[in-house]
Parts: structure tokens; C-alpha cells; sequence
């Protein structure tokens, strides 16, 4: 079950979302929220595309709902998510949608393997310093924020989400 939590911030109820808010707490004591908050535009940031072009995140989709998702791939929730992001992407691609996923710390050789059976046609962006995580101040895997056409956060979900839950926030914002 999730659950629309202050200003936009939807959590996993149960384990791994009491754990990725204890994390934040113990990191972040005093309530003190790192990273790009709700209502918030990003700091732009140049990352490399899977055919190692730069994409200014979030500029090169300007004008666009974006759903920007870090992943890794140990991580069997952000598998599913990749195929919730693919449908929606095939269903919502000419009204200005666009998931892009972000490959958190990992080698291009361990992300190739992961995708090699997979189908991904939405761009998948390579973080292998984490730089952009520590920008969004993502503290777990995965973590969702999902930008309207002004490039603003309008959601953050820490954990898992389900196709159903993305589709309502994304069809809010189309």
C-alpha cells in the first residue's frame, strides 16, 4: 500500500520504507530533508546515455512530465519498475512523457548484462559516480521523482511503486 505523504512524498509502508526513513533520519537528524525536495527544480547535470552521449538532466527534456528513476540492477523492485516505466512510456509517448532511468554506481559491463534481455526503449542514463544520486539525495534504491513540463518535482517515492500508482501521478501532471 502506498500513501501520499507530505508534500508529494509517497513511502512503502513496512520494511523497506522504515528503513529507507530511518536512514534519512540517522543521516539527517533534526528532520533535515538532503537533496532536491517536492516543489523543487533540480540543479542541471550532465550524464551519459547508454551510447555514451551527454544528456543535461533535467534540460534535455524540457517541456516534457519526466519520471526520473534511480535504479541499480541487484534490485528486483526497480526491474519491475523498468517494465511499469516501458508501458507507460509506449502508452503516453506522444503527449510529451518521457521515464528516464538512472543507473546508480555501476560498471557499464554489470548494466549491458542487466538490459541484455530486457526491453528498454526510453533513455537510460549511466551514474557510475553517483553524482546525480547525491543531488537528488536519494538514500535507497529505488527512488522515483516525477517532474512536470516546468522540470519541477511534483512527486518523490522512496521504494517500490506499482504501474497503477505511476500512472495516477503521471496522468495528474500529462
Amino acid at each position: 500500500m502506498h500513501r501520499a505523504g507530505k508534500e508529494g512524498t509517497v513511502t512503502r509502508r513496512g520494511f523497506l520504507g522504515a528503513t529507507l526513513a530511518a536512514a534519512a533520519a540517522s543521516a539527517f537528524p533534526c528532520g533535515v530533508e538532503a537533496g532536491v525536495k517536492v516543489g523543487e527544480r533540480p540543479e542541471s547535470l550532465t550524464l551519459l546515455d547508454l551510447a555514451r552521449k551527454p544528456v543535461v538532466l533535467p534540460d534535455a527534456y524540457r517541456d516534457q512530465v519526466v519520471v526520473v528513476h534511480f535504479w541499480a540492477t541487484w534490485c528486483p523492485y526497480c526491474q519491475e519498475e523498468m517494465e511499469a516505466l516501458e508501458a507507460l512510456f509506449a502508452q503516453y509517448r506522444g503527449r510529451r512523457f518521457v521515464p528516464v532511468s538512472v543507473n546508480v554506481g555501476e560498471t557499464r559491463p554489470t548494466i549491458d548484462g542487466a538490459l541484455r534481455d530486457r526491453r528498454v526503449s526510453y533513455p537510460v542514463l549511466l551514474d557510475a559516480e553517483s553524482a546525480a544520486a547525491k543531488l537528488y539525495g536519494v538514500t535507497g534504491i529505488p527512488t522515483t521523482f516525477i517532474l512536470d513540463r516546468g522540470g519541477t518535482v511534483r512527486f518523490k517515492v522512496l521504494g517500490k511503486v506499482e504501474e497503477k500508482s505511476l500512472r495516477r501521478m503521471v496522468e495528474g501532471l500529462l
